[in-house]
């Protein structure tokens, strides 16, 4: 979908140009680095640093004192300047005619009267924002990824404004809204480099929310196609009632689902958001009235907002269903990972279904009569490949067999696959057969990867590159299929 170009949050994520108050020669100081990202990620737009205390150029790019000795029009200004002389350079971007700023700086109502003071000044000096549109104040920037870190000429880059450096990233469909700098910053670089195929879209960096707050981007993030997931870190709700209304909408959407950590659920929590974003404490019932109002996927902490987000993006990457019941079959190469597996399962309200006769018979083929297979969907499926084995049968002939009758199955809705990896048994894991049938299934297949780590890694990495989900523990698996069934669940209920 189309976005129009008047929208102000379109402005801020698009810009044709950038003028970065603060840029530096310095490379140790953050506006260095903002203007760094911007040219070494390959932004297309103009870009103007402005110091009235440097000379010279910065990545060839010659400083002026003051946005108003540039001649060109200028969408964004990005702050890295002290507090205390923000106003006055807010007044001269109004005087430029620039569309919005991001300012980065802390210091305003999260430090008291003195902040709150410089806040008023702004709103005043902006006539209550009408003349300008602001992002922060206490942010790390905004975020756009058109491109991989490792294509050439215009295939690469975006638009960093972040003062991290950005080196590793991956164009996804995934984009995050957080109150926390972190998200814009340390975090996601380390995840970019953990997770290397875990695509962004963008990631906006909201602080304090001055002015522009979650809704303005949860409302264009929902409208734009290029975005399926939408993962969100909050320490307070600017509008509650719009913030419901937003993630309701998204419910009646196809392939777009948002995932929200909230902070500041406890005294402690709320003290520490306080001092951070000037938060104001929240009654805890009513946050959890508000969550449980806007239908969102809830994760605990920022560990499982991305991994929520990424099994989410892998879903809608490869087009699988999500599944409405919850009812799994598991292969598994252990009865006591089927034990646990079976606890789990149970718990999270999800079934592994009795298999009908004729499946039955089927699975009977390929197990030793010593060892015969479950009557529901557990399948330990080490006997059979030790029968394979005795008969000079190769392994994936039965794996084959076993992820058939399975998939064509169609009250089972996904498969937890064990894969055993290690060197010394690669011929028991067949990875383009297994690639091959994960891409035909239209259902999710999720693995849980034990053995010898540096294959697991290697085997989680290729998985990743083709989009199939794969995770540490049976706990992490089992819950990540739950939220699947979660989400589809709470489409059926909008739809009706």
């Amino acid at each position: 979908m189309e976005l129009a170009s008047t929208n102000i949050i379109n402005t801020f994520l698009h810009p044709k140009s950038v003028a970065v108050i603060g840029a530096s020669k310095n490379p140790v100081k953050g506006g260095y680095r903002i203007v760094n990202n911007l040219k070494s990620n390959n932004f297309k737009g103009k870009v103007y640093p402005v110091n009235p205390n440097s000379k010279g150029k910065v990545f060839g790019l010659e400083f002026k004192k003051s946005v108003l000795e540039i001649e060109d029009e200028v969408d964004l200004a990005i702050f890295y300047v002290p507090n205390r002389i923000i106003p006055e350079l807010i007044e001269e971007c109004i005087k430029k005619g620039i569309k919005g700023a991001i300012i980065e700086a802390s210091g305003f109502e999260e430090v008291g009267d003195k902040g709150l003071e410089l806040k008023n000044k702004i709103l005043k000096i902006s006539d209550d924002f009408s003349k300008i549109r602001i992002v922060g104040p206490n942010c790390m920037g905004l975020t756009r990824i058109d491109g991989d870190s490792t294509s050439e000429g215009d295939e690469r880059g975006g638009f960093f404004s972040s003062f991290g450096v950005f080196t590793q990233y991956k164009r996804g469909n995934i984009a995050i809204i957080s109150q926390s700098g972190m998200l814009n910053g340390g975090y996601l670089m380390y995840i970019m480099e953990k997770y290397p195929n875990l695509g962004f879209r963008y990631s906006c960096s909201i602080g304090n929310k001055m002015d522009l707050s979650e809704i303005e981007f949860l409302d264009y993030l929902i409208n734009d196609s290029t975005v399926n997931v939408i993962a969100v870190y909050l320490e307070s709700f600017r509008n509650p009632r719009k913030f419901i209304q937003l993630c309701r909408k998204a419910k009646t959407i196809p392939n777009k689902t948002i995932i929200l950590v909230k902070g500041g659920l406890t005294s402690l929590g709320q003290k520490a958001s306080l001092s951070h974003t000037g938060a104001l404490a929240e009654n805890s019932e009513l946050i959890n009235a508000i969550i449980k109002q806007s239908g969102v996927i809830r994760a605990n902490s920022f560990h499982e907002l991305f991994q929520f987000a990424g099994t989410f993006s892998m879903m809608y990457n490869t087009s699988k269903n999500l599944p409405k019941q919850g009812n799994i079959a598991m292969i598994a190469g252990s009865g006591g990972a089927g034990t646990i597996s079976a606890d789990l399962t149970m718990q999270y309200g999800l079934n592994f279904p009795i298999l009908d006769n004729e499946t039955y018979k089927t699975l009977e083929e390929v197990f030793p009569e010593w060892m015969p297979p479950n009557k529901f969907a557990f399948i330990d499926i080490w006997p059979a490949m030790e029968k394979a084995m005795m008969n000079g049968i190769k392994t994936e002939v039965v794996m084959n067999k076993v992820y058939k009758v399975i998939l064509e199955k169609s009250e089972i809705e996904g498969i937890f696959n064990m894969l055993f990896c290690s060197k010394r048994f690669s011929a028991m894991n067949n990875l383009d057969q297994i690639v091959e049938n994960v891409n035909k299934a239209k259902k999710p297949i999720f693995f849980w990867l034990i053995g010898e780590n540096d294959e697991v890694q290697r085997i989680s990495n290729m998985l990743a590159v083709h989009n199939i989900p794969d995770f540490p523990c049976l706990e992490e698996l089992v819950k990540n299929f739950w939220i699947l069934v979660q989400e589809s669940k709470n489409k059926q209920i909008k739809q009706l």
